[in-house]
């Protein structure tokens, strides 16, 4: 993955955090369930903190094949808080690959750490609850003695969340 783009999304979100006005001065509190790189990589849970109405740092732990995947980062939100639906813009660091080694027929899985940076949207169909689905540009980096499936860095992810 390009340095530039990772420089643009580090400028955006430290923009959007200093600059967007706060309609609400509560905190809000989000926590989530699904499948993907905002879980740890794989299926798992999140808790997210809106620090304003655009801002939320982020952090997520799941179940991968033998392991215990991890990201943390931050989201920006447009429209803010009120809004049914809200495109969102994440940017991740932690677990965002499976290596699999295959010999004499049994599977041995291992995980590599990265950034991760993608676009999605949060659907807020209730008081309290919304559905979420991201589209993920990953930076692969595969280690020497593995060979890459598919020519594919990207991936995605759905989930539920509950927020209060």
């Amino acid at each position: 993955m390009n340095k530039n783009l990772y420089l643009i999304i580090s400028a955006l979100l430290l923009t959007f955090t200093f600059s967007a006005p706060a309609y609400s001065n509560q905190l809000e509190h989000v926590v989530g369930g699904g499948i993907g790189l905002p879980y740890g990589g794989g299926i798992g849970g999140n808790y997210e903190m809106g620090v304003n109405d655009y801002f939320a740092p982020i952090v997520g732990l799941g179940s991968l094949p033998e392991n215990i995947g991890w990201n943390a980062g931050a989201r920006l939100y447009y429209p803010g808080r009120d809004a049914k639906f809200r495109g969102r813009l994440t940017a991740l660091y932690g677990t965002n690959t499976i290596l699999e080694t295959t010999f004499a027929g049994s599977k041995k899985y291992d995980t590599k750490t990265g950034l991760s940076g993608g676009l999605g949207i949060n659907w807020r169909f209730g008081d309290h609850w919304a559905f979420d689905a991201d589209f993920f540009v990953v930076d692969q980096d595969i280690p020497e003695g593995y060979k890459q499936e598919d020519s594919v860095v990207a991936a995605g992810s759905l989930g539920f969340s509950w927020r209060w």
